[in-house]
């Protein structure tokens, strides 16, 4: 029944890339599944079309470097999209306006100002109501692809609570059907794809949505090295400055995002 209302939800708001889309009762996760279908694309030398799964729960959800992403069944929004990347500009854009498009469709359903933890997680009231876990996949000559996956806590639960998180059902005054929550989502972020590459217009809306504000101390893990300063800002590439004892740090969004060359996923 949520599978049907939700297929007609899209349909009403059916966009570019909702036009090719996979509607699941349950899977491991939406984020391997696409890579997986990526892979099948990539094995026969074309590009994968853009599309997008959902899920109404993940039996095994994760998030970066590796950590679980709670995906209770018909408690969250559980999305992946498959989206063609021309190069590094369109890659490096993703994190910023992917959080974008999500934190405004957030704020437009639940009446609460929705901010962004540079650089992809979503927060209300001081705690992460929603991820972004965006993963780039390279296959020889075949033009790059990034399945971009996406997590919202719908309902509250004691497992989101105990990692300090945050559901819609909290903040929301009138909280709409989770069909029709997941299909706003997904046209939020279609809406900011639009400008897919364009790091002027991505860097500026992001600017207005961040969390963080000068003096803030951060810390991030990119490889195996962990980076820590005080918050200066984000520049005109995406880069968040830190100013640290070693002089300053700048971090591209776009090392947030996984790669994946085809060899390290199970198909």
């Amino acid at each position: 029944m949520i599978l049907s209302r939700l297929n007609e939800a899209l349909d009403r708001r059916a966009g570019l890339l909702t036009r090719n889309r996979i509607l699941l009762e349950s899977t491991d996760s939406t984020n391997s599944l696409a890579l997986r279908l990526v892979k099948l694309c990539m094995d026969r030398g074309s590009p994968p079309p853009r599309m997008v799964v959902i899920a109404l729960q993940q039996r095994s959800g994760r998030g970066r470097l590796g950590k679980a992403w709670v995906s209770l069944p018909e408690q969250g929004a559980y999305l992946s999209w498959v989206v063609g990347a021309s190069g590094p500009g369109d890659l490096a854009s993703l994190p910023l306006l992917v959080s974008v498009g999500l934190a405004r469709a957030v704020a437009e359903i639940s009446g609460c100002f929705c901010s962004l933890k540079w650089p992809n997680d979503l927060m209300v009231s001081g705690r992460k109501i929603g991820g972004i876990l965006i993963e780039s996949v390279t296959r020889g000559a075949v033009r790059p692809a990034a399945v971009i996956g996406v997590g919202v806590n719908y309902g509250g639960s004691e497992a989101v609570s105990k990692v300090g998180g945050i559901a819609m059902s909290e903040v929301a005054r009138e909280l709409p059907p989770l069909p029709e929550v997941i299909s706003e989502l997904v046209c939020g972020i279609e809406e900011e794809l639009s400008h897919l590459g364009e790091m002027t217009y991505a860097v500026a809306r992001f600017r207005e949505l961040s969390a963080h504000r000068p003096g803030d101390t951060l810390q991030f893990r990119v490889g195996e090295d962990v980076q820590k300063g005080t918050f200066s800002g984000v520049d005109d590439r995406g880069f968040l400055v830190l100013q640290s004892d070693r002089g300053e740090i700048r971090l591209s969004a776009g090392e947030a995002i996984e790669e994946w060359t085809g060899e390290s996923h199970e198909s």
